[in-house]
């Protein structure tokens, strides 16, 4: 573990603006036309793009302040690592502690599953559903916390065509994200698409999606990375 964090350690000096960097040279996607009316996917993108917050963290290391914003150490991380820091994000959104224990573990699952940092599929669920409402339907059909539109439902993977359920969504949610990130040439591109922004005409201000996501996922992995890396170091 101790190469792993010395490794994980020079990977991770980047700051949260280059990680943005980072983020947009890989490929992201989304299920088009996912503006909810019940969901931030048209209010938040019409807002000025928010900033990456810094924490007041105090890490037992001085190496973990490089690492606490980066893929690669997001990546060294066990899902068992994640799961509380994540609920505990997860938790400023919902009260309901049994939903966002079940959101946490699918991101999880997924994230695993699909290749897709548990950062960037939070960012984006976020970013379409602020209020973590497994029931939310926008004005185009979109349905759910990812807002997936329904001809995406019924994939194999997700053993399910119940874009309400939480486990089905996110698994619809994030095969469309691991598909798009797979096939299109930036970020930025897919992030556009999963929101429908693909011609600008979707919803106000789309434009500034990626951005918004992008920066919802590095404060995510900041605060998991916080949390996580302290424990696997006093582990070590």
């Amino acid at each position: 573990m101790s190469h792993s964090i010395g490794r994980v350690t020079r990977l991770g000096e980047l700051t949260a603006a280059m990680l943005v960097g980072v983020l947009l040279t890989t490929e992201t996607l989304a299920p088009a036309d996912s503006a909810a009316t019940a969901t931030v996917g048209e209010t938040e993108t019409a807002m000025t793009v928010a900033t990456v917050d810094s924490l007041p963290v105090a890490l037992p290391e001085a190496e973990l302040m490089t690492a606490v914003d980066s893929l690669e150490a997001e990546r060294e991380l066990a899902p068992a690592a994640m799961r509380r820091p994540l609920e505990a994000y997860l938790a400023k959104f919902s009260d309901d502690r049994v939903l966002v224990r079940r959101i946490s573990r699918a991101v999880l699952r997924e994230a695993g599953r699909q290749q897709v940092p548990p950062s960037l599929i939070t960012a984006v669920l976020l970013t379409e559903n602020t209020t973590l409402r497994p029931e939310a339907a926008s004005s185009v059909g979109a349905q759910g916390l990812m807002q997936v539109m329904p001809f995406h439902a019924g994939a194999r993977l997700c053993n399910s065509d119940n874009l309400v359920d939480v486990d089905s969504n996110i698994c619809h949610g994030t095969l469309i994200l691991a598909r798009n990130l797979r096939t299109t040439p930036t970020s930025t591109a897919a992030l556009l698409r999963y929101n429908g922004c693909v011609r600008g005409t979707n919803t106000p201000n789309c434009s500034r999606y990626p951005a918004i996501v992008l920066a919802r996922a590095s404060r995510v992995r900041h605060e998991i990375l916080a949390a996580a890396m302290p424990v696997q170091l006093a582990q070590r």
